[in-house]
């Protein structure tokens, strides 16, 4: 199923094929403002602007009517001489109104490109007495010039008119880009007004396709939702289908939708060719980012070394990047300059990257932790004279549990800047104890100190053989030091202390077997003798050191490499005597 949506995904990767209009949006603004100020701007009382004595004079009041919806007096400014019997009939307001909707859905009159001289263009290859306004292009891509011609008066002088070789292409241009008859009638029932380039009816519509479209894009993706549910990472592809898919579609249709309506070229430009193609590419951009986000979460949920609290920012982080570039072609689809865009948010950026200064090193401080990770949530650590469990690794700040379950929060920045100890990746536990033994032990009985512990070290089976010694390393005022260290093969410290407990207990035995007993840390001031040493176990220690020697046995500097072999493992751990020895026992 998971394979399924996401063939479907890149199958409708395809569709989306932004805007390639030959107007873009600016150019549509900047026309329509330099045609509507010049419309504006116009003595609608001169004698010559009325009579249309220039192409450009009659293009200004044929713009001024159409903005009325006065076809009336529109058709004061078309030639209806010499016209065709079927076209006579059609009536010169009738006719005048079907030109100006098939010359809008492909078009936008450019008045200020029109000649201001009676004579018209005379370097336009056309004849004299013509001017072109411009062309319409029908579905097999036959053009239709659209022509101003200058006639006759009726008093004498002459007047700038829509010719009557164009008005004879109506009915051609009606049939295919025209409204059905029930439309029309449908519009006449409707109040008289245009919403961004569109009719009364046409907006009706566009309310009508929204509608539909939504309840087919509910109605898809519910569907597809239902298929997913027993899916693998099925949640997140339900998720991703009723949020992004569905608004996906939603902007599609309606796309498609309006193609049907006939909309003028401004409403094409803001709607059908751009804003929603753009629109769907961000949806779907963001939801491809979101079901990705959630696949990888899932992914490693339950991996102790990743932290959400990290993907989830730069996540957003991408989905802002991702929206700024789509808003960016978007503009410069429209025809704006997007260097000039680009300065300004260059200079803006410069002025919050100066202003959250502190809050960029948190946000870097936090990538870096995530690319090296150093820690990982749910590691025991010291940072500075901070010890405890990380909890969490913000984009600002990371969250450290203490040992008295306080909560600290460390900026991430200061990470790079500060001792950091991560105890959890300890692969191996260091025993290390200093023995402090009394000046009154003698030689002999420091050796049989010295043979015992390095027994004890060999025959443990939790010790490791890595930097294993037990040493009389030094003699101090008042004791003599025997330093015992080695490696436990253990990682967590709650079985470490169980081990070092056993370890300390079985030196204890030891010296207590032997008769030697540690020094006291104080001093004292004695008033009595103190404590003599046991002469018979001195006796004892001497006679059994004097029989290694003459066997040439002492273990001095240590044992030998067949010695140890045969001790290795043969104390176990637990020890004879706990509850868990007896379990070994009887399992």
């Amino acid at each position: 199923m998971r394979t399924l949506c996401t063939l479907l995904i890149l199958c409708l990767l395809p569709v989306l094929a932004t805007a390639n209009e030959e107007v873009k949006l600016k150019e549509l603004v900047e026309l329509e403002g330099r045609s509507a100020e010049l419309s504006e701007s116009a003595d609608v009382h001169h004698h010559e602007l009325v009579r249309g004595r220039t192409p450009q004079a009659a293009a200004i009041m044929l713009h001024k009517a159409a903005v009325q919806r006065d076809w009336e007096s529109a058709a004061q400014y078309i030639d209806t001489r010499f016209l065709t019997d079927d076209v006579a009939q059609i009536g010169a307001p009738e006719l005048i109104r079907r030109l100006a909707i098939v010359w809008s859905q492909q078009r936008v009159l450019d008045i200020t490109s029109l000649s201001d001289q009676p004579e018209g263009h005379l370097d336009d290859g056309l004849p004299v007495y013509r001017d072109l306004i411009g062309y319409i292009t029908l579905h097999s891509g036959e053009e239709i010039p659209v022509l101003m011609q200058r006639i006759p008066d009726g008093e004498g002088g002459r007047v700038w008119r829509i010719s009557n070789s164009t008005l004879n292409q109506v009915p051609v241009l009606w049939g295919e880009f025209g409204y059905p008859k029930r439309i029309e009638s449908l519009a006449r029932y409707l109040p008289t007004f245009t919403v961004m380039g569109m009719e009364n009816w046409q907006f009706v519509g566009f309310l009508l396709i929204v509608l539909a479209s939504i309840a087919v894009a509910w109605a898809v993706t519910t569907l597809l939702a239902w298929l997913c549910r027993g899916a693998h990472y099925g949640a997140i592809l339900r998720r991703f289908i009723r949020r992004g898919l569905r608004y996906f579609l939603i902007f599609k249709l309606i796309d498609i939708g309006l193609a049907s309506l006939g909309l003028s070229l401004r409403a094409k430009v803001w709607f059908a060719s751009g804003l929603l193609d753009y629109l769907a590419l961000v949806v779907i951009s963001l939801g491809i980012i979101e079901i990705l986000t959630g696949f990888y979460l899932e992914k490693h949920r339950l991996k102790k070394s990743f932290s959400s609290a990290i993907v989830r920012p730069l996540s957003t982080t991408l989905k802002v990047l991702v929206t700024l570039g789509i808003i960016l072609a978007w503009l410069a689809d429209a025809g704006f300059n997007i260097a000039t865009v680009l300065t300004g948010l260059g200079i803006g950026s410069l002025a919050v990257a100066l202003a959250a200064q502190k809050t960029l090193e948190n946000v870097f401080g936090a990538f870096t932790m995530y690319v090296a990770r150093p820690i990982a949530p749910g590691d025991f650590c010291q940072f500075g004279d901070i010890i405890g469990t990380v909890e969490e690794i913000g984009l600002r700040s990371t969250r450290i549990r203490k040992l008295d379950r306080k909560v600290v929060h460390v900026p991430n920045s200061e990470f790079s800047s500060r001792h950091l100890e991560n105890f959890s990746e300890i692969d191996r536990r260091l025993y290390r104890k200093s023995l402090r033994i009394s000046l009154q032990t003698s030689p002999d009985e420091i050796r049989k100190v010295l043979i015992a512990l390095r027994s004890l070290i060999h025959r443990h089976e939790k010790i490791l053989e890595e930097a294993r010694r037990v040493r009389f390393e030094n003699i101090e005022t008042d004791a003599y030091v025997i330093v015992l260290n080695c490696y436990v093969g253990i990682i967590s410290i709650e079985d470490y202390k169980a081990i070092e407990e056993d370890l300390n207990l079985r030196i204890l035995d030891t010296l207590r077997d032997l008769g030697v007993s540690l020094a006291l840390p104080q001093q004292h001031i004695l008033m009595n003798r103190g404590p003599q040493p046991d002469s018979a176990q001195s006796a004892d220690a001497q006679a059994e050191i004097a029989a290694l020697r003459e066997q040439n046995a002492l273990p001095f500097p240590d044992y030998k490499a067949d010695e140890i072999q045969d001790m290795k493992g043969t104390l176990t751990y637990p020890a004879e005597g706990s509850s868990h020895f007896r379990q070994q026992e009887g399992t």
